[in-house]
């Protein structure tokens, strides 16, 4: 309880002032010792103001004769050191009251109390002082010789001070707040500016004295402060309001002032008092916010707010003028592996170049907007006829011919683009973007790079897709992913020597879906990490228990992407994954799609030779078929090779088929690696690639990829 107190004491905020009637710091605290609830009802009623700092000077507690000094609630004042609430301390004669010297930091520096210290107080914020006496007493814990917290009290001494002299408290005050200030008498004539209106308009006393309140506004079509006091009255606090101000030098500035009346005796009044500061900074942090509330603050477009707000506006006069309009909706093609290989910084260079080159293409009266991620929309409106947005369509596509330079990397980009028009698409701004989005996924589906007008069925497809997107990112967790698992055999022995695991989806509806119908849609939507990441798991997972249940084989063989290798705790995920499952590295074997590692970085070729470091093989998938560099071939410590099936289907009949396969093999061993083809299904197609030197095979042949506890298999695995 104790500690609750001494944190509901922090920093004030307020100004307030206290004659010394010291309370004993060590009657406190025996008090609170005896019972904590007698200590409560002291504390919170003692007629002091009672405060708690910690040896950093920050507050502890307060009670409420302190909250009441200082006209703050504790939740502000705790937590803040003494003096870090708008305060500025003052000394009797008017001079600032110096850090070093204000008792609670005398106190904890020389472990002696502090007692009877006058101290002003003036809160900037509130335009309000009081005056204090203030004790510092440090308390120390047994055995130690520095104070580990001090005990203040406060006894308010304003009204004395008030009576002493009024005017010379407001005379030190006037003359030390930051803010500037100038007094006018009743007829609005300057009579008194203080030291930081000279600093912030450059006019000074002499200048400006005599004038009225007009020479201090700028010629700007704001409002008077004369006209706001006679519209909308003084009220009681004042008047409040934004007013720009005169410099001296003609640069105009921004202010937030406030004016109050002085009154005599009788009420009248008989001056005015403004007190203004600067808000330049604040003002521009204001454009900017209201900027980025409408923009995109990479590519500084407009964003889907404000792309909605110009559609609105134009289809009204599109359809009051019975002119036509379109949207084209643009996706960038496989940028998704592009963020993730390069990292973000190298993906946002690439969003920016990509939304120069468009803004070059676009008319001047379209509206050019980044709709979210590595999406675009260009709206056209008043457009002749419905063949005009396919011409840009064409342009934006065509612009990417060319590859984009991003920090050293050369990068090939391309884009997908759907159109919707205005009226026959769509009436309202949603249901055009909309369809100009499902016509941009057939754009996709028919093999990217290409634009595609909406037509109705595009609505069902796009829904669709959204569908089996939603559904596959919860495969995991609805435990819908199965592994099959399809052996790999020595073509000379015929031999078991590995297997290969491969995903499938039970899907909830359309059952058991293959791989070529949903990686697609995993890599597009960044899932396939995480599908990645469970495969190896789980194919790690069930390689243990057939080595625990005594079955022959070498080698459990994962399918891994490019993308999973390019995050940069692949390796450590692989390691994991291998304690978790308690399998050795020498068991598990990796397979590199090769048209995914094309031209890769020092980061995939730093992080497969860590694999290999830890016993892991690899093998490059597809060889032949993909664009994988034969410079990194020589880099990458790559055990095997794999010949791709559409080369082994007709390697007996097609001679073609057969040097290449036989080029493949060649240079495989050239290299010292080894080399199996997939996708045999007869004993001719194995027997001539055993001829020409193929080390291993897979395929129908050997067994079609089934469950784990499949009997054909296990019995392949035991022989």
């Amino acid at each position: 309880m104790f500690e609750k107190f001494k944190q509901d004491l922090g920093a004030l905020d307020s100004f307030d002032f206290m004659i010394p009637q010291l309370v004993s710091s060590k009657l406190i605290i025996e008090t609170l010792q005896a019972s904590e609830s007698r200590y409560r009802n002291l504390f919170e009623h003692i007629d002091q103001g009672v405060i708690y700092l910690d040896e950093a000077g920050v507050v502890m507690a307060v009670n409420q004769a302190a909250e009441n000094i200082f006209g703050r609630s504790r939740n502000i004042i705790i937590g803040r050191k003494f003096l870090d609430n708008c305060f500025k301390a003052i000394q009797e004669d008017g001079s600032a009251f110096q850090e070093q010297q204000q008792p609670s930091v005398l106190a904890l520096r020389t472990g002696n109390p502090v007692e009877g210290v006058v101290m002003g107080l003036f809160n900037v914020e509130l335009q309000s002082y009081s005056w204090v006496v203030i004790n510092a007493v440090p308390e120390f814990r047994v055995g130690e010789a520095k104070p580990f917290q001090i005990l203040m009290t406060l006894t308010d001494i304003t009204q004395q001070k008030l009576s002493e002299g009024k005017l010379s408290m407001a005379s030190v005050i006037f003359n030390n707040i930051g803010e500037s200030i100038f007094v006018t008498d009743k007829d609005k004539k300057i009579i008194s500016v203080n030291e930081a209106f000279t600093l912030m308009t450059g006019f000074t006393q002499r200048e400006v004295h005599g004038k009225n309140t007009h020479f201090l506004q700028a010629k700007k079509k704001d409002l008077k402060v004369d006209e706001a006091l006679t519209e909308y009255g003084m009220g009681m606090n004042g008047w409040q309001g934004e007013v720009w101000r005169r410099h001296k030098n003609n640069k105009d500035f921004p202010s937030w002032t406030s004016v109050s009346e002085v009154k005599d005796s009788d009420g009248a009044v008989t001056h005015y008092v403004h007190v203004f500061m600067d808000i330049t900074h604040f003002k521009k942090a204001q454009d900017h916010l209201g900027f980025l509330a409408y923009h995109d603050p990479l590519t500084k477009l407009p964003n889907r707010l404000l792309l909605k707000d110009r559609i609105d506006h134009s289809l009204q006069n599109a359809q009051r003028e019975g002119s036509q309009a379109a949207v084209l909706f643009l996706d960038l093609d496989r940028f998704k592996g592009i963020n993730d290989t390069y990292g973000h910084d190298i993906g946002d260079g690439l969003l920016m170049e990509v939304s120069k080159r468009i803004k070059n293409l676009v008319r001047k009266e379209d509206t050019f907007s980044r709709y979210a991620g590595d999406e675009f929309v260009v709206f056209m409106e008043n457009i002749p006829d419905a063949k005009n947005p396919a011409k840009l369509a064409k342009k934006l596509i065509d612009t990417f011919d060319a590859p984009v330079y991003i920090k050293g990397h050369r990068l090939k980009i391309s884009t997908s683009v759907g159109i919707s028009l205005f009226p026959q698409d769509g009436r309202d701004t949603e249901t055009l973007i909309t369809n100009a989005d499902a016509a941009m996924y057939r754009a996709k589906k028919k093999g990217r790079n290409n634009f595609q007008y909406y037509s109705p069925a595009m609505t069902h497809e796009a829904f669709q897709k959204m569908s089996m997107e939603s559904a596959l990112r919860q495969s995991i967790d609805q435990h819908e992913l199965v592994l099959h698992y399809q052996p790999q055999v020595c073509l000379k022995t015929g031999k078991l020597v590995g297997v290969e695991s491969l995903v499938r989806w039970m899907h909830p509806t359309r059952g058991l879906m293959s791989p070529q119908q949903f990686i697609p849609i995993a890599e597009e939507i960044g899932f396939i990490v995480a599908l990645g990441e469970w495969v190896l798991q789980n194919a790690c997972m069930q390689m243990r228990r057939w080595l625990d249940q005594g079955f022959l084989i070498n080698k459990m063989v994962v399918n891994v992407s490019a993308v999973q290798f390019l995050r940069s705790d692949f390796v450590a995920t692989v390691e994991r994954i291998l304690a978790l499952s308690g399998l050795e590295p020498c068991y598990l074997e990796l397979e590199l799609a090769g048209g995914n590692f094309m031209d890769n970085s020092e980061q995939t070729i730093q992080a497969l030779n860590q694999l290999v470091a830890a016993g892991i093989d690899l093998t490059i998938d597809d060889f032949g078929v993909g664009c994988f560099s034969f410079n990194n071939l020589k880099r990458i410590p790559v055990k095997k090779l794999k010949i791709n099936s559409s080369f082994v289907v007709d390697v007996v009949n097609n001679a073609e088929d057969e040097d290449i396969a036989r080029a493949v093999i060649a240079l495989g061993h050239g290299l010292h690696l080894q080399v199996i083809a997939m996708g045999i299904e007869s004993k001719d197609q194995q027997n001539r690639l055993s001829n020409l030197g193929c080390d291993e095979g897979q395929g129908y042949l050997y067994g079609y990829p089934v469950l784990p506890w499949s009997e054909v298999f296990q019995k392949m695995m035991k022989d």
